[in-house]
């Protein structure tokens, strides 16, 4: 306030009886009073629209991962479905998936039921060709999952298209295991009924590669079963 309208107030509240106060001072106290409450309206309102701004974006984001989620489990299961892994693997309460490679191997051989042996051959096949080239791969599941979730790359932000790409490498990486680990449950299971019945093996010269060659053995028998290469 300057040295003017600070005796315009005092001579508005009665302090200097030697002058009266005109009505260009009370317009000119006014006309600052209401600008000083216009200018705290209008931050207080500007506070609000980039507070709610905030507020719907971080809605956005929530509403977006949460479709990029569902989007994730329902490719992964897709790719499950692909590589014949539904039709042996089972899962529990805890959403957790296992395979009993010992309801399948019988008197040292792989034994699957039909419908199961087509799903397992075919899947592992595909397996195999699919990740063959993993950066292909996960081009292909990012396009399926951004469609599954009805998105567009370009409407992500950096920090959700970041999250994005780790959990596609990571969803990629767990059906890979599973697709692997079915196939190394069958090799185990096939060496462990070979050691307690070494004469399936045949003559072994060397004790020594009994090892190596139940390994060999039993992937060669996996690959045989399946239809196509073991993956690494």
């Amino acid at each position: 306030m300057t040295e003017s309208d600070r005796a315009a107030l005092k001579r508005l509240l009665g302090g200097d009886a030697s002058r009266r106060a005109t009505t260009d001072d009370l317009q000119g106290l006014l006309l600052q009073v209401v600008f000083a409450l216009l200018m705290v309206f209008m931050i207080a309102y500007f506070i609000f629209v980039e507070m709610s701004r905030k507020e719907r974006a971080e809605e956005i984001l929530e509403v977006n991962r949460q479709k990029l989620v569902l989007a994730l489990e329902k490719v992964a299961e897709d790719h499950r479905v692909k590589y014949g892994l539904n039709a042996l693997m089972t899962q529990g309460t805890d959403g957790r998936r296992s395979f009993d490679a010992d309801e399948h191997v019988k008197g040292g051989r792989i034994e699957l039921a039909p419908a199961a042996k087509t799903a397992f051959a075919s899947g592992s096949a595909a397996a195999c060709a699919d990740y063959r080239d993993s950066a292909a791969l996960s081009v292909a599941w990012k396009s399926a999952v951004l469609n599954e979730a009805k998105l567009e790359e370009a409407a992500l932000t950096d920090d959700e298209k970041a999250w994005l790409d780790d959990e596609i490498a990571r969803s990629v990486e767990e059906v890979r295991l599973d697709a692997r680990g079915v196939q190394r449950a069958l090799a185990a299971r096939l060496q462990r009924q070979w050691i307690e019945n070494p004469s399936a093996l045949g003559d072994i010269a060397d004790p020594s590669a009994l090892a190596d060659a139940l390994k060999a053995r039993s992937l060669k028998l996996v690959a045989e079963a399946t239809g196509a290469e073991v993956l690494p």
